[in-house]
């Protein structure tokens, strides 16, 4: 029998993070409309609350190669090569992690910052004081 395992954490209103066997997800959103982005990509679900209709659709995908799509490589027919290729694999077995996208991550800190703005957490003039902290330094170095 297979085993699942699935717990979600609120962060802020509106913001969860879902963990899973599979993963590590975050859900942006209210009842009726939410993303979810995880590693399989950004999933829109809209729906009717309290109706139990909902339609469910990838916003962007991405692509997983399986081991089945992959092409074999050739044999050699050399019985000196076959033992040399074993014994590399056997040092260094291929791993299947793959990162996380750069606009995954980005999306995230926005998420975060404005959810650290409506909440109170961080003032409403905080970029602007960064930016003007950063050009005074940059100014102060000569550039």
């Amino acid at each position: 029998m297979p085993v699942r395992f699935r717990k979600s954490f609120k962060i802020f209103p509106g913001v969860k993070v879902n963990m899973s066997k599979g993963g590590v997800s975050f859900t942006v959103g209210t009842k009726g409309y939410h993303l979810n982005f995880s590693r399989r990509g950004v999933r829109q679900t809209v729906g009717l609350p309290g109706s139990g209709i909902s339609e469910t659709d990838y916003i962007v995908k991405n692509d997983a190669k399986s081991e089945k799509e992959k092409s074999p490589e050739p044999k050699s027919r050399k019985d000196e090569e076959e033992p040399q290729k074993v014994a590399e694999n056997a040092e260094n077995p291929p791993t299947a992690r793959r990162a996380t996208p750069f606009w995954m991550i980005l999306l995230g800190l926005v998420v975060i910052y404005f959810a650290g703005i409506i909440l109170g957490i961080i003032p409403t003039n905080f970029l602007s004081q960064m930016f003007h902290t950063l050009t005074e330094w940059t100014r102060g170095i000569g550039l």
